[in-house]
Order: C-alpha cells, then sequence, then structure tokens
C-alpha cells in the first residue's frame, strides 16, 4: 500500500491515473477536470483507465 511516498511509477499507483483524451495530461482519478486544459475527466473514462491497468498488470504477473 502507497502512503503518498512512493514513485509514480509504482505499479499501486497507476490505476490512479487517467491520461486526458485532448491533452495527453496525466491527472489523478479524484480530479473531474484535466488540470492542464481543463477538459472533464469522465467515470467512463475514469473505469477504461482501471480496467487497462487491471489487464497489464494480470498480463504482467502471468509471464
Amino acid at each position: 500500500m502507497c502512503f503518498g511516498s512512493c514513485r509514480v511509477t509504482c505499479d499501486n499507483c497507476k490505476p490512479k491515473f487517467v491520461y486526458c483524451p485532448d491533452c495527453g495530461h496525466k491527472n489523478m482519478l479524484v480530479f473531474k477536470a484535466c488540470k492542464r486544459c481543463g477538459k472533464p475527466l469522465t467515470e467512463e473514462m475514469k473505469d477504461a483507465a482501471i480496467r487497462d491497468w487491471e489487464e497489464r498488470s494480470k498480463a504482467r504477473n502471468e509471464s
């Protein structure tokens, strides 16, 4: 479990981020809008980011 002192590359932290579809900026899942361009970050975007991370994590663990 992370307590804010780990690196952004930590596998436990990766599902906490979603990339803005407009500008590509990495945002935390708790943000409602992109911190760079202001585009709203929908729940669907956040769910897709989590699913993507889970699939990649599963693939890493199987190899």
